[in-house]
């Protein structure tokens, strides 16, 4: 699903970060992301704009039942975990200044961008679109949201 798979997704696969119940989490971004073309990012400070999306009600999502594991047929490390909202339970949001165009996925630290970790960007899934005062639902596909294909 992955479109960017950045420089930090395989440093925190080096380093060992991914390897027990990692903190994962996604943003969605708007049009002036710039990590598209920034895949040397390690940490999030590392891409020039990250252009959070800044909806009324919108919040990125905290990833629940992160799982990261090596599957063998596919000969790939596939990182999945739960459904869920870009909104507090049961919220919606309100149209933003832009459309969202992707989802950033990133490996939280400590809450600052030069050390929290970048993971993938994805511009698959129905983008870009903007919230119509609606929640926000994301769907990861049954096989996991980013895949590291082993060499």
């Amino acid at each position: 699903m992955a479109d960017t798979i950045f420089q930090g997704f395989q440093y925190a696969l080096v380093q060992g970060l991914l390897a027990s119940a990692p903190d994962v989490r996604l943003k969605l971004v708007m049009s002036s992301f710039t990590g598209a073309s920034e895949e040397d990012a390690i940490n999030l400070d590392d891409i020039t704009t990250i252009d959070e999306f800044d909806g009324i009600g919108y919040q990125e999502i905290d990833c629940a039942s992160v799982t990261f594991a090596y599957d063998s047929t596919a000969n790939e490390y596939q990182l999945d975990f739960e459904d869920d909202e870009f909104n507090a339970s049961g919220g919606t949001s309100t149209p933003g200044s832009d459309d969202a165009i992707g989802m950033l996925l990133y490996l939280y630290v400590d809450g600052t961008e030069a050390n929290d970790i970048a993971l993938a960007y994805t511009t698959s899934g129905g983008f870009p679109f903007n919230a119509s005062n609606n929640a926000i639902a994301l769907t990861v596909n049954s096989s996991g949201f980013a895949y590291l294909k082993a060499a």
